[in-house]
């Protein structure tokens, strides 16, 4: 495999991830950013990469989601890379940033989970690939609003329960957080 310098920081975030659940995920993912650098290229309709957070507040034991204003649903903070980010990790702490607010957020570097789904993007039906991670603020910082999206703290061991249609990949994603 000939190095890449677009996609090496990238492949070193996948390389990083050992999570059992999704073994044959992370192989197609190694694959596809490996063959393909365009996958990082929202573009790509063929499917392209994302990268989102999960973000928590550890000592209050909350989350907060984002009401995404085209899919209509609670989700973690998350989109597509754009041509400054270095790393899956960068990408998912500019896209929590920007959605939530707050500045002081520390993102774990290794991956919790990965999520492909398909979704209407590009003018036509494609597939996210969507590298997630973990992201902790305290939930008193001061936030500095870039865009005007519906966001709020629920408690993350409840949820589930206060938000019974939540989308099975966030559910699964806030199942990781608590079990990790």
């Amino acid at each position: 495999m000939n190095p890449n310098p677009k996609t090496d920081p990238f492949r070193q975030d996948l390389l990083q991830w050992s999570g059992q659940p999704h073994l044959d995920l992370l192989a197609e993912y190694q694959q596809l950013i490996s063959q393909e650098p365009d996958s990082l290229v929202r573009s790509r309709v063929a499917g392209h990469f994302t990268a989102s957070a999960l973000l928590i507040d550890p000592r209050a034991s909350m989350v907060m989601l984002l009401m995404h204003p085209k899919v209509g649903r609670w989700l973690q903070f998350g989109g597509h890379i754009e041509p400054g980010d270095r790393s899956f990790a960068q990408a998912a702490l500019r896209e929590c940033r920007e959605e939530s607010g707050y500045r002081d957020i520390e993102i774990q570097p290794i991956p919790l989970a990965l999520d492909r789904h398909p979704v209407p993007c590009a003018g036509a039906v494609s597939e996210h690939w969507d590298v997630q991670f973990l992201a902790t603020v305290d939930h008193r910082a001061e936030r500095i609003l870039l865009e005007d999206l519906p966001t709020q703290w629920f408690e993350l061991v409840s949820v589930t329960s206060v938000i019974p249609e939540l989308d099975p990949s966030v559910h699964r994603l806030i199942q990781a957080a608590i079990d990790r």
